[in-house]
């Protein structure tokens, strides 16, 4: 195929045309992300957000007293006459569940901590938390599961009603590509049902277990035809709720990464299991879950020096 030089200029000529719009087009997008809309605005009134004297003033309240499991111990239900398997105990959110019960007066030898490394926060290490039982589980594993809740208890407490906290997870938000739903997949939902199966077969008449409010979130749609470049890119903000559950499980592409897909696929597992004889629920925390130095949230930041932007 031969070009002439008439060709060539109508390509250059068609090329400096279409070099402002882009600039134009990118311009406005990067206006729109930067921008908040009106709609929001009106949700969240100047009145109603954190200053940087009252972040200040919390650091500081905070800072002289800690919130602990004593502060709040005066709260929590009295203890029941159970026994309790929490998977993911030794993390964030099943530690507190440890250290929650047994603050209300459970003794260590009714829990058991399944997971796959044993407890590494400090209020974890000593007191009756380092007594409770530990059982070393990939959750991944049908055996290793089976084995850790087939395990004998002791016998003051071997025969009472059983209670199952599954937390056990990972979360790695920043992968959206199918080909990595593996890693999620294996320990998220083949997990969870490797737990749902343990707990029935050991006995377990309560199973809760958390999720993720990311599970309503869908992605956001940031490169808007040119036709649309002056409204809000879809999905720019989002109300969460619960709405999705109640309706067919959306496809992959509708999660905004694989961590939020494979707790939504858990969370059908978990409550179609529910029966009279065994009940079984799920918690979504809709807000990033922070508050010792080992969380994912915060803590792990913090203990950097340095962190890539």
């Amino acid at each position: 195929m031969v070009f002439s030089s008439d060709d060539a200029s109508i390509g250059q000529w068609l090329f400096w045309c279409a070099v402002p719009f882009l600039l134009v087009y990118l311009l406005q997008i990067n206006r729109l992300l930067s921008g908040t809309p009106e709609d929001v605005r009106r949700l969240s009134p100047p009145s109603a957000r954190w200053t940087k004297e009252m972040l200040r003033e919390t650091y500081k309240r905070l800072e002289e007293k800690p919130i602990t499991t004593a502060t709040y111990a005066h709260r929590l239900p009295p203890k029941l006459d159970r026994r309790y398997i929490v998977t993911g105990g030794s993390g964030l959110v099943g530690g507190h569940i440890v250290l929650q019960l047994l603050a209300r007066g459970q003794h260590p030898s009714s829990i058991r901590i399944v997971d796959l490394r044993k407890p590494q926060r400090h209020d974890m290490l000593e007191g009756p938390a380092a007594e409770a039982d530990f059982v070393e589980t990939d959750i991944a594993s049908y055996d290793s599961v089976m084995q850790a809740f087939s395990k004998t208890w002791h016998p003051s407490v071997a025969r009472l009603p059983l209670t199952v906290f599954h937390t056990a997870a990972v979360i790695v938000p920043s992968d959206r590509s199918k080909l990595l739903y593996g890693f999620c997949e294996a320990v998220n939902v083949r997990g969870t049902q490797h737990v749902v199966d343990a707990a029935r077969r050991a006995g377990a008449d309560v199973l809760v277990s958390t999720t993720s409010g990311s599970i309503s979130i869908r992605p956001v749609e940031y490169w808007v035809p040119p036709w649309r470049m002056w409204l809000w890119p879809r999905n720019f903000w989002q109300v969460l709720d619960d709405a999705d559950f109640f309706k067919p499980l959306r496809h992959h592409d509708q999660f905004y990464a694989n961590y939020p897909a494979s707790k939504a696929a858990a969370e059908r597992i978990v409550c179609d299991a529910n029966t009279t004889d065994f009940r079984t629920g799920c918690i979504r925390p809709a807000n990033g879950v922070y508050g010792n130095p080992t969380d994912n949230t915060v803590g792990g930041s913090l203990m950097h020096r340095i962190l890539p932007e």
